[in-house]
C-alpha cells in the first residue's frame, strides 16, 4: 500500500495554494474465472490504483480523480487542478468536517479482511467454482448453465490537511450462477444464485442446486388475475422496500426538496413497530466500516425508530447548506433490529395466500410523492405453499402507505449482503395482471 503518495499529493496541494485538501487513495485487485457449461470461458485479473483529490482553495471547491500517480504526474496534475477550482464560484458551504468527527483507530477489529488473499492457489479457486457447476443435476431442459467466481481486495486510506488518517482493507468472496432452460415455445427462463463471504474459506456451498432450481421452478409461469394480494418480499430482492425511504433521506433529496419524506425528521410516518437502523460496525460484514467518504466516524444509529424518522444522511456539506447538524453520507450496513422472529416459510404459512416476489423486472418510483410501480415475478401460493409462479405483473403503490400495512419481518437476512434485510410481507396490495 503506497501511502506516501498519498501524503506527496497532500503536500504538493497545499504548496500550489488550496487551503484544504482531502486525499483519498485507493488500491484494489479483482479477480473472475467463468465457465460456460463447466468449461472455463475467462480468467481475468486485474490491479488498479487511483486518487481522488477534495481541493478547498479561495472559498471555492472542486473535486478531482486519476490513475496516473507518479510524482512526476501528480507535479503536473495538482496544480493544474488548483487552477481548475479557482475558475468555479464561491461556495461557502463546502468546508472538511470538524476534526473532531474524524475516526482516530488503526483500522482493525471489524475482521473485514481475509490474510490469505494473496495466497489461496488458483487451482483451488478453480475447484471450488467447478463444485458449484457440479451441484447441478443433468437435465435435458437446460439450454446453458454459466457460474463465475469473483474475489476483490480493497485499501482505502483517506487523509487530509486538518490531520485526518484513516484506513481499511476489505476483501470479499462470491460464487454463482445462472441457468437457463428451455420451456414452452420460445420461453427460455433464466435465474441463479450467488453465495459470497468475506473469507474464501467460508463461502457457504449450495449456490449451484440453489440457482439451478430457482431457475426450473420458474417453468409455466403465468399471469393471473389483477386484485389486492397479499404480498410478501423475499430476503434476495427486499431492499426494494427500503431503497426508496433511503434515497428520500439523503441530504441532496431533503435540500433540493426531492423527497417524500421532506420535513419529516422527528415525526412518526411510518408504523410504530417499525425500526431501521445503521449498524457499521458489525463483524465481517460486507458493509462494515469504521468510517465514512470523508473520514468521519461511523456508529451505530437508528434510522426509522418505533416508526419515527430519525435521522437524515448528511455529509459535511449538505449539513451546512440545511443548518444541520452532520451525521454520514450514506448508510453502510441496515438492519430491522425488531422482527417477527420468523423466516420465510413460516411468514408464507401465516401469511396464508398471495404473491411472494422473487424478482423485479423494471419500474420505477417518484422520489416526491413515493410512488412506486414495479414488473415483478414469483409465485402465488396458498396455506403457505407455492402454487405456480406467476410473471409479467406490475406492483404498485406508495411507500409510505405499504409499511402501513406491514404484517410480517422477517429474521433471514442475507448475511452477506451490504443491507441486511429479512423478507417482509405486506396485506392488501395492488397487484396488476390479467
Amino acid at each position: 500500500m503506497n501511502k506516501e503518495i498519498a501524503h506527496f499529493a497532500l503536500e504538493t496541494a497545499i504548496k500550489n495554494g488550496a487551503q484544504g485538501a482531502r486525499i483519498s487513495y485507493g488500491e484494489s485487485i479483482e479477480g473472475t474465472i467463468s465457465l460456460l457449461n463447466g468449461e472455463i470461458e475467462n480468467i481475468r485479473n486485474a490491479t488498479s490504483r487511483s486518487i481522488s483529490l477534495s481541493l478547498f482553495t479561495d472559498g471555492r471547491f472542486a473535486s478531482f480523480s486519476t490513475n496516473r500517480i507518479t510524482r512526476e504526474e501528480l507535479l503536473k496534475f495538482i496544480p493544474e487542478c488548483i487552477e481548475s477550482c479557482r475558475l468555479l464560484e464561491p461556495d461557502s458551504f463546502r468546508t472538511l468536517p470538524d476534526p473532531m468527527l474524524y475516526y482516530k483507530g488503526n483500522g482493525k477489529g471489524l475482521g473485514t479482511e481475509d490474510e490469505h488473499f494473496d495466497d489461496i492457489p488458483f487451482e483451488k479457486k478453480l475447484h471450488k467454482i467447478k463444485e458449484n457447476f457440479e451441484e447441478i443435476p443433468s437435465d435435458s431442459r437446460i439450454i446453458s448453465i454459466a457460474n463465475d467466481f469473483e474475489e476483490n481486495k480493497r485499501f482505502d486510506y483517506i487523509i487530509d490537511s486538518q490531520g485526518l488518517q484513516a484506513e481499511e482493507t476489505h476483501t470479499f468472496y462470491t460464487i454463482g450462477n445462472e441457468c437457463t432452460v428451455k420451456g414452452e415455445g420460445d420461453i427460455r427462463p433464466q435465474n441463479g444464485w450467488a453465495e459470497g463471504n468475506t473469507f474464501f474459506e467460508k463461502i457457504a456451498p449450495g449456490s449451484g442446486k440453489k440457482g439451478y432450481q430457482r431457475c426450473i421452478d420458474m417453468l409455466g409461469a403465468r399471469k393471473i388475475a389483477s386484485g389486492k394480494y397479499n404480498v410478501v418480499f423475499e430476503n434476495s430482492v427486499a431492499a426494494k422496500s427500503v431503497s426508496a425511504i433511503i434515497g428520500a433521506l439523503s441530504g441532496a433529496s431533503i435540500k433540493e426538496q426531492n423527497s417524500f419524506l421532506l420535513d419529516s425528521l422527528g415525526k412518526r410516518i411510518f408504523p410504530e413497530w417499525l425500526n431501521i437502523a445503521d449498524d457499521p460496525h458489525i463483524p465481517h460484514a460486507s458493509g462494515s466500516t469504521y468510517f465514512d467518504g470523508e473520514g468521519a466516524a461511523t456508529k451505530y444509529m437508528d434510522i426509522i425508530k418505533d416508526g419515527y424518522v430519525n435521522t437524515y444522511f448528511l455529509n459535511t456539506y449538505y449539513a451546512n447548506k440545511l443548518n444541520m447538524q452532520r451525521t454520514v453520507n450514506a448508510p453502510n450496513t441496515i438492519i430491522f433490529p425488531r422482527t417477527s422472529e420468523i423466516g420465510l416459510d413460516e411468514i408464507l404459512r401465516r401469511t396464508g395466500s398471495g404473491i411472494l416476489i422473487t424478482g423485479f423486472n423494471g419500474g420505477n418510483s417518484n422520489p416526491v410523492t413515493g410512488d412506486f410501480s414495479y414488473g415483478i415475478e414469483g409465485f402465488y401460493f396458498e396455506n403457505g405453499t407455492k402454487v405456480y409462479p406467476i410473471k409479467e405483473m406490475n406492483i404498485t403503490g406508495n411507500f409510505i402507505s405499504l409499511w402501513a400495512k406491514n404484517i410480517f419481518i422477517g429474521n433471514d437476512p442475507i448475511k452477506f449482503y451490504k443491507w441486511q434485510i429479512p423478507s417482509v410481507a405486506f396485506a392488501d396490495i395492488d397487484i396488476s395482471g390479467l
